[in-house]
């Protein structure tokens, strides 16, 4: 282009620069080609405009990089450029990423005095603050929002109804439903799911059930999502008959149960002590297609264990390695605990097994499992693991140091 005397302008920088970010998401070091290209349009006195800085602002926190986008806004004010919303939008989202939220706050609030439109920050703000737990901080954000006289659109109140439903503030999830639906602000799946959640974490099936069909009248079809969540608030009731009606509801509209249905089932009636229907789902699961996950398999250990099973879980490790399924911390914490009590060298072989299979142990699994050692008087075993795991570059903090120096007492002790 170049080459043609021809002078690239604003809009071609921004292309290339785009499509920098899209690329970078793929390969490395594209952000810092996207970054050379931009820092040529400055030294080519090309004219600038800040559309093109945000796009490099939303690739770099979308990276995690929010000093190197604060940095980029800093240099789009030394440049006399006017920030936008957008602007202020992909920093506020880096700095909630971070769950800097005093940080976001300052700049909502910049924003507020600046007369910028406010809408998309605000919600992002208050979804943030519901993620991080912090239901003080985002009714703050709520509130703020109506003394501005702020619009409240569909994912603001998509976003507040969600926010409140998983804090399991019921009623106010609830009334905000129904200010939405007055407004005429019409809710989709993700809002009513999000309600029907908090209905049935709170034991109330019966409105859990009414808002179902109401979802049903207005239009809307109840997707597997929703049925999942009903059919775990009849497991955690148990109410398992009503179960099998739900199946076949599921079934006749049209749904087919996953992996989590079939799952959630499992584990009701295996809390029950109802192994024989527990493992007729299990059967209707491989039937239906449906691979068993590390939760699958996690339900059974648990269940194999309470009721002193070992052997059988043994194999049922076995199964799990054979399909290429990678144990979880609650795999191991289960194991430990109920081998732990019964006999502790068992223990040791799983502990092992699970080693070579490049598993490393969480904290509290490794504290269990050490600790024991110490209680049976066994403290040069837990310094032989202790050791084992150290070669293998675990590092040891505070609660497991202890433990360690309890086994060196205990070894000290030992005449």
């Amino acid at each position: 282009m170049q080459a043609r005397g021809l002078v690239p302008d604003s809009c071609t920088f921004n292309i290339i620069a785009a499509r920098a970010h899209k690329f970078r998401l793929c390969w490395d070091h594209r952000l810092d080609d996207a970054w050379e290209l931009r820092l040529g349009a400055i030294e080519q006195g090309v004219p600038l405009r800040v559309t093109g800085f945000n796009a490099l602002i939303a690739a770099y926190n979308k990276e995690g990089l929010h000093e190197e986008a604060s940095e980029l806004y800093r240099i789009i004010n030394k440049l006399g450029l006017t920030p936008s919303s957008s602007t202020f939008n992909y920093l506020i989202m880096g700095l909630c990423n971070q769950v800097r939220l005093d940080e976001a706050q300052l700049l909502l609030e910049h924003m507020v005095s600046k007369g910028y439109c406010l809408s998309t920050s605000f919600t992002i703000c208050l979804d943030a603050y519901f993620r991080d737990g912090n239901a003080v901080g985002a009714l703050k954000c709520w509130d703020d929002m109506g003394k501005i006289d702020l619009q409240t659109d569909f994912i603001a109140f998509s976003a507040y109804i969600n926010g409140r439903s998983r804090l399991d503030y019921v009623n106010e999830a609830y009334q905000a439903f129904a200010e939405m639906t007055s407004r005429g602000i019409v809710p989709n799946n993700i809002t009513y799911n999000s309600i029907i959640s908090a209905l049935c974490k709170a034991g109330n099936m019966t409105e859990a059930f009414k808002l179902e069909q109401n979802m049903r009248q207005s239009g809307l079809v109840p997707d597997i999502y929703t049925s999942n969540i009903l059919i775990d608030g009849l497991c955690r009731e148990g109410k398992l008959k009503m179960v099998d009606n739900l199946l076949l509801d599921m079934c006749s509209n049209g749904l087919t149960p996953d992996t989590v249905t079939y799952n959630t089932i499992i584990n009701a009636y295996c809390r029950a002590q109802d192994m024989n229907s527990a493992m007729n789902f299990m059967n209707k699961m491989l039937v239906a297609g449906c691979e068993p996950d590390i939760f699958t398999y996690n339900i059974w250990m648990h269940s194999l264990y309470r009721n002193h099973m070992l052997n059988q879980a043994g194999k049922l490790l076995d199964e799990l390695v054979a399909v290429d399924c990678s144990p979880n911390s609650v795999t191991y914490n289960t194991l430990m605990d109920g081998i732990c009590s019964d006999v502790l060298d068992r223990a040791m072989i799983l502990t092992g097994r699970l080693i070579k299979m490049a598993f490393k142990p969480n904290t509290i699994t490794l504290n269990v499992f050490l600790s024991h050692f110490c209680k049976q008087g066994f403290g040069n075993r837990a310094l032989m693991w202790a050791e084992k795991l150290r070669e293998d570059s675990y590092v040891f903090y505070g609660a497991t140091r202890n433990i360690i120096d309890w086994a060196r007492r205990e070894m000290e002790d030992d005449p």
